[in-house]
């Protein structure tokens, strides 16, 4: 199992969430890239958490950013890629993944294909923001700023496409030990697809590697000493 961090990226400097709705600054992107490299990160995925509010001049501000870093960290980049001209921007980015989350909830199949036929089906990851409602579970889409219900999402274009799943525990987000495993029993998917984040601790972490799953992205609080990955990994070792 993977070990890594989620690093949330706007108009170019790096900040932390609480809930999926309270932000504080984090400094550059370069600065927290190495302190993930010191903490020795297996992957850093790093989230624009950009909404309905992104144009593709804000999009390449941000990537001219990332162009710029000096890291051997794995990375991958998700967050506003919802067309083939954002596509043909990150050709020559140093990112090994592709994360959607608007194009799969908008069941756009053609831009999808299109990413796997640039970057390859290895590359391409499906971010899900969950929460809890009396509907029951429900699923962010950023590019339109509402909720969906389970019964709206096409979850067979998911499975074909999509390599892995970043399920996200927005309640739960920059929590600590607080994930709801239960958000999986009810969505299905293969474990060895599944990536989690939003509320991770050591103890989700050990719960995590029993269940085989492939990752777990850690909150940035991933950059404290108390939080290291490091120590992270040590919990996963003694599970």
């Amino acid at each position: 199992m993977r070990i890594g961090s989620m690093v949330l990226l706007s108009r170019k400097q790096c900040i932390q969430s609480y809930g999926w709705k309270t932000f504080r600054p984090l400094g550059s992107l370069q600065g927290v890239i190495d302190s993930h490299e010191e903490f020795q990160c297996d992957e850093v995925a790093i989230i624009r958490p950009v909404r309905s509010n992104d144009n593709i001049e804000i999009f390449r501000q941000d990537l001219a950013t990332l162009r710029c870093l000096e890291t051997m960290t794995p990375l991958s980049l998700g967050g506003g890629i919802r067309t083939m001209k954002h596509l043909e921007c990150l050709v020559d980015l140093p990112i090994e993944r592709l994360i959607f989350s608007s194009a799969f909830l908008n069941k756009d199949e053609s831009l999808l294909q299109q990413a796997k036929a640039l970057f390859g089906q290895q590359a391409i990851q499906c971010l899900l923001p969950l929460k809890r409602s009396e509907k029951g579970i429900e699923i962010y889409h950023p590019g339109s700023d509402k909720s969906l219900t389970l019964s709206e999402i096409d979850f067979n274009l998911i499975e074909s496409l999509a390599n892995e799943i970043v399920l996200v525990d927005t309640e739960h987000e920059g929590q600590k030990d607080a994930f709801n495993w239960a958000l999986l029993d009810q969505l299905q998917f293969r474990v060895d697809k599944i990536v989690v984040t939003g509320g991770i601790g050591k103890q989700t972490v050990r719960e995590a590697a029993d269940r085989q799953i492939a990752s777990v992205l850690i909150d940035n609080k991933v950059l404290h000493t108390e939080f290291s990955v490091s120590g992270y990994k040590n919990a996963k070792a003694l599970r």
